[in-house]
């Protein structure tokens, strides 16, 4: 039987690991193959290719993200073929029956390394399988497999066809399978049952992985410190031993052991750790009302311990939560921002198919899109207008915060009471940079300076990142000028000290407004090479 494993990944960077498993477990190996798109191909080229491959059966792996692509490919298929077409993964594991009247021959619920080689063999001689669902054999139970199984076979994450572009995709990992927590707005809270792979299983990849070009790991756990010991013996592991990749991973924050802190805090090489730290909303009632425990007092010494020692984290929030309303919202994200974590996500609600909070729809007043990604439109707390209001400050946090690009400009007015508070200004920001088709940093530094008022102090701010960006002398800002008096004693400081030449001064250099604690001079000297400039700083007593 020839087989394809098949699906739509977001980027070329990503890769699937499910596939893989299922090749991995395959009855007929030498007759199954792998073939990954992105969702920006061409469905019917696509379509096109596979059929062209001549199959047998075809198995798609399927997520919130690939859906709709997959669909019309399965579409254009079945106008050519009655090749056997299986679907699997976590958007067609609850409430996709209807896919079996538009072209699928089986659905596979929950994990497939079993099932669905167990359905693909019984094709001549159909019966009911656990975790399989076909019109003839209407099962819904969900499907887990046998971790053991799977460690027996041949290890996923180091497949021949994989050699080439180790170092440029993104390696996906899993040491375990299953949440321990109930959070209602999660696909994740239908498995709390952790299972786990064994130690001497893990250790077994992570010496691979030592051993290769691979650059990027991320975990795949739910929680990688539900088991804070074991968790401890792994990240020492990998401390030791990978020591040029960087991995990241989910944590529950107020959870980490102190022994876990420790090591993170004070043996860990803190640029090769990343941590995920679901946050989702400081609001107590809201959190109980989703079946999330978390102790926010707690929460917050972990977060402010791990940043104020070097520790990279990534925080996210969600909107659209029961009993958030915009006031609560906002002070979830200024709470949340306080923190300067490396980045954060402002996500909104999204009622995914097999989650407690879907149910519970009407309990709520969630009207939300039915197509994926199946996101709230509002809530009885939350109007359309205020959710859009979200939409605007996420969208600038991701162009001003988490690219870096402005970030500590922001920090600073923020400190300084030059912006109000950061949900406000996140907010009035990406209202006005959504209008324009195109922008550059010029335009994220002057839409910041349009929220301040003017004054010399403010423009130092903006101008010590703006300058910091650029290889090349870049567009000025419409903020404050140096004199030329103060242009001209700068470069006589820099030639005095032997710093820079007359030249180099004259036709490389510029002077600028510079903040730090309080305003001085910046001498930025590009070069000829466009390579990033020389930037002095010097105090206004300096050149004056």
């Amino acid at each position: 039987m020839k087989v394809l494993l098949t699906t739509l990944n977001a980027k070329y960077i990503h890769k699937n690991l499910a596939l893989r498993w299922l090749y991995v477990t395959s009855f007929c190996k030498e007759t199954t193959y792998i073939k990954e798109y992105t969702i920006k191909d061409d469905p019917r080229r696509i379509a096109m290719e596979i059929i062209n491959m001549q199959m047998d059966a075809i198995c798609f792996s399927c997520y919130i993200w690939n859906i709709e692509e997959t669909k019309k490919i399965i579409q254009i298929i079945r106008q050519y073929s009655d090749v056997t077409i299986l679907v699997g993964g976590p958007e067609v594991s609850f409430e996709s029956e209807y896919l079996l009247d538009e072209g699928v021959d089986a659905i596979c619920i929950g994990e497939g390394e079993q099932a669905n080689w167990e359905y693909l063999s019984s094709l001549d001689h159909p019966h009911p399988i656990n975790g399989i669902m076909t019109k003839q054999f209407p099962n819904k139970t969900y499907a887990y497999s046998d971790l053991s199984f799977n460690e027996s076979c041949e290890m996923p994450y180091f497949l021949e066809m994989d050699q080439k572009d180790m170092k440029n995709r993104y390696f996906y990992l899993e040491t375990s399978r299953g949440c321990p927590y109930r959070c209602e707005y999660c696909l994740s809270s239908a498995d709390n049952k952790v299972r786990l792979f064994s130690e001497e299983y893990v250790f077994s990849v992570l010496e691979k992985i030592s051993q290769s070009e691979i650059r990027q790991v991320k975990l795949l756990d739910r929680t990688f410190n539900c088991m804070p010991q074991r968790a401890l013996r792994i990240a020492r592991y990998m401390n030791e031993h990978c020591l040029n990749q960087i991995f990241q991973f989910e944590v529950v924050a107020e959870t980490l052991s102190e022994e876990l802190l420790d090591f993170f805090i004070h043996e860990a090489d803190k640029k090769r750790f990343r941590f995920e730290v679901g946050v989702q909303s400081f609001n107590p009632k809201t959190l109980q009302a989703v079946g999330r425990i978390q102790n926010n007092e707690r929460l917050m010494e972990i977060m402010h311990r791990l940043i104020d020692a070097g520790c990279i984290l990534h925080v996210d929030l969600i909107a659209g939560l029961p009993y958030e309303d915009l006031s609560s919202f906002k002070n979830s994200f200024n709470t949340l921002y306080g923190v300067r974590a490396s980045e954060l996500q402002c996500g909104v609600l999204k009622l995914l198919k097999g989650t407690a909070l879907k149910r519970k729809k009407g309990q709520y007043d969630f009207v939300y899109r039915k197509e994926p990604p199946y996101d709230v439109l509002s809530t009885r707390w939350l109007s359309e207008n205020e959710m859009a209001l979200i939409h605007d400050a996420a969208y600038a946090v991701e162009k001003f915060h988490n690219s870096g690009k402005c970030r500590r400009s922001l920090e600073l007015l923020l400190e300084k009471g030059y912006l109000d508070n950061a949900f406000d200004a996140f907010a009035a920001l990406g209202k006005e940079l959504k209008k324009m088709s195109n922008y550059h940093e010029y335009d994220l530094f002057e839409l910041l300076r349009k929220l301040t008022k003017e004054c010399l102090e403010v423009d130092a701010i903006l101008m010590s990142d703006y300058m910091a960006l650029h290889k090349q002398r870049p567009k000025r800002l419409s903020c404050a000028a140096v004199s030329e008096a103060v242009k001209k004693k700068s470069y006589e400081v820099l030639i005095n000290r032997g710093i820079c030449t007359q030249n180099m001064c004259y036709n490389y250099g510029c002077v600028e407004y510079y903040y730090d604690n309080e305003v001085k001079i910046q001498a930025v000297i590009y070069n000829a090479a466009h390579t990033y400039p020389m930037r002095i700083i010097l105090s206004m007593e300096d050149v004056l």
